[in-house]
């Protein structure tokens, strides 16, 4: 049974068994911790906190659900790096991959946590059935959560396999499989004109309400993928700059779970 964290264990503390209990504002101050929202110029959120005392204060052109994660973001400081002074970019909050400080990383970590805990994000995750990004923004929705930040949590919490890819117009950006995706399995550092990720970044096509099953080598240049087929669904993710600043979200479940064999048997499993 998965060890509870520190931020769900001080949920649960606090008898949090629904997500609409998360009330962020008050659980920061049970912590010492005062939330402003103001506009920030320099920093997306930042923290000053002395003694077991703290001002939080968070950009309030960011949006409501990004405004969460980032105050999620900054309450992790507060119990991991307390009584320093740290300012937060948009790159800061919300990386992928290793990407950024190992404190901003920590940070992240303690807010998906905190924002959407294992205990109660697991169970209702389980009710779909076929999961997609309709899934994904359901349980964003019930969270109130970035579509993003409910797609990576929905990976890093998966127990069986699953993967998240974005693509910008030159290419992936980044990509995360959950525990059991095998690293063999790697998506392509190139558009493929089967992914319909090009059209979608050009907008030369609108994305699909609901997944479609498509030819694994549509994403992957394993040797063995021609020979299966994922369940792929794409969306826009971001486009606020224009086509250079386009992003496009895949998540993707293999249609068998055959699909990794060859790994586990060059594993010797």
């Amino acid at each position: 049974m998965r060890r509870l964290s520190h931020a769900e264990q001080y949920l649960i503390d606090y008898g949090v068994t629904k997500p609409r209990h998360i009330d962020l504002e008050a659980l920061a101050w049970t912590m010492g911790a005062k939330v402003k929202y103001k506009r920030l110029s320099s920093c997306e959120a930042k923290i000053t906190g002395l003694g077991d005392r703290a001002i939080i204060t968070i950009d309030d052109s960011s949006g409501d659900r990004r405004a969460r994660f980032s105050l999620s973001h900054e309450i992790g400081h507060w119990q991991r790096h307390r009584n320093q002074i740290l300012s937060c970019s948009k790159q800061d909050i919300g990386g992928v991959n290793g990407q950024g400080a190992h404190k901003e990383r920590e940070a992240d970590r303690y807010a998906a946590d905190f924002m959407m805990p294992a205990y109660l994000y697991r169970p209702l995750m389980r009710e779909f059935k076929k999961p997609s990004f309709k899934s994904i923004d359901a349980l964003a929705e019930e969270f109130q959560a970035s579509r993003k930040a409910s797609a990576l949590r929905y990976i890093d919490v998966d127990r069986s396999e699953s993967m998240l890819i974005c693509f910008g117009p030159n290419g992936r950006k980044w990509f995360r499989g959950s525990k059991d995706w095998p690293d063999e399995w790697a998506p392509k550092r190139d558009h493929d004109p089967d992914s319909g990720v090009m059209e979608l970044l050009f907008g030369k096509t609108t994305p699909g309400a609901d997944r479609s099953l498509v030819p694994a080598s549509a994403f992957f240049g394993r040797y063995s993928a021609e020979n299966h087929n994922v369940y792929a669904h794409s969306v826009i993710s971001r486009s606020r700059g224009g086509q250079t600043d386009a992003e496009v979200m895949t998540f993707i479940v293999p249609q068998n779970s055959d699909m990794f064999d060859d790994v586990y048997a060059s594993r010797g499993w």
